[in-house]
């Protein structure tokens, strides 16, 4: 790749980010907010409880601490459509936008007794009929159930997978910053990228560089791993040394505002050239990319990545995007019928392994636009 190649994250990445005025962070939470109300007045639900981040985020807009593991549902955020209040479990307000007022918040107790008690002080919530919910433990069903005598509980999650399927052009904005952020991570890591070097320390260059951009690392530590061998998407960064010639994904993805995008480019090390592999991979993105059309369905995707004789596709395809990793997947058999709207984000990738030999991936961030794909990760593409 040449150095203007290189160096082209960096300016793209510069001029997003001064770009990022434009977006008005109160307006963008407003708008979310009246599309959550709208989807529950039309699917006729009270009352919203929500444990899953990324409708948290999307709902209140509050910032979510980062956390190692996976934790059971919990009543995070509460929606009552009566009252058009939005309450959330914090025991402070740092990080909650102001029209989340100090009466909205409830507090954190391991006694879900206590807890169950403080949501149900709620204005608004014991009076629901039907009340919503994104996830479930064994009790919580009926806990939430005890909150309003014989209210109906029903799916929540759809509804907020519909209003966060089509994204608005602030939040585009906000792709755009994070594609320019990850784009200038990839521009970093192509410079340490050489014979010698260890995967951990190509890892080591990602998260300075993000963190000196002031973006926190996504959640995925495999954004860097030499495509040689019995490789996988799912590879950790190890002390495996770079050896000169061999193939070496870099996969960095950033976050900004919570919303994430990210690439992957497969480059040689040293000395040599990707050769078939490379033109095979690129032949996969580049109908992949094409399929992404407003009205198209999965099944053109499948149809696109088997035109140009890869195959039944072995790993995901495209998946949307959106606060993380969103609906709908498509590959591995799955998401045939799922229909792309103009102003769904999609990541879109190609993966090509010859086996036991080699891999190489090529990873884009797509918005389907009015008239056709809008590739926002551009990195050494003229």
């Amino acid at each position: 790749m040449s150095p203007v190649a290189r160096d082209s994250g960096v300016r793209v990445g510069v001029m997003a980010l001064e770009d990022s005025s434009r977006v008005d962070f109160f307006a963008l939470r407003a708008e979310r907010r009246a599309k959550v109300f709208a989807g529950m007045d039309s699917a006729g639900i009270d009352a919203l409880i929500l444990g899953g981040a990324g409708n948290v985020h999307y709902v209140c807009g509050a910032r979510v601490l980062g956390r190692a593991g996976v934790l059971p549902f919990a009543p995070v955020c509460v929606v009552v459509r009566a009252t058009g209040r939005v309450h959330l479990l914090s025991t402070w307000d740092e990080g909650v936008p102001p029209e989340i007022e100090r009466e909205d918040l409830y507090p954190l107790s391991w006694n879900p007794a206590n807890l169950m008690a403080s949501v149900g002080a709620i204005p608004g919530l014991r009076e629901a009929r039907r009340i919503g919910t994104d996830g479930l433990t064994a009790s919580t069903g009926a806990m939430i159930a005890s909150l309003s005598s014989g209210a109906e509980l029903v799916d929540g999650g759809a509804v907020l997978e519909a209003c966060r399927r089509v994204k608005s052009d602030a939040e585009i904005t906000c792709f755009e910053v994070a594609a320019a952020i990850s784009e200038s991570a990839l521009s970093a890591m192509a410079a340490a990228l050489g014979p010698g070097v260890s995967e951990r320390e190509l890892l080591g260059v990602y998260s300075e560089h993000v963190a000196r951009l002031g973006a926190p690392v996504p959640p995925s530590e495999s954004v860097c791993f030499v495509a040689s061998g019995a490789v996988s998407l799912g590879h950790v960064a190890s002390d495996r040394v770079v050896g000169d010639g061999e193939l070496v994904v870099l996969a960095p993805g950033a976050l900004y505002a919570g919303y994430e995008a990210g690439l992957a480019r497969t480059l040689v090390a040293g000395s040599g050239v990707g050769g078939a592999l490379s033109e095979r991979c690129a032949a996969g993105i580049d109908a992949l990319v094409g399929a992404c059309r407003a009205g198209a369905v999965g099944a053109d995707l499948y149809q696109a990545w088997e035109g140009v004789g890869l195959g039944p596709a072995s790993v995901v395809l495209a998946h949307g995007l959106g606060l993380g990793a969103e609906p709908p997947v498509i590959g591995l058999g799955r998401g045939r019928d799922a229909v792309l709207e103009e102003g769904m984000v999609l990541s879109v990738q190609s993966w090509v392994v010859e086996e036991g030999v080699s891999g190489c991936l090529q990873r884009e961030t797509v918005v389907i636009g009015a008239s056709g794909p809008v590739v926002l990760t551009r990195y050494g593409q003229s």
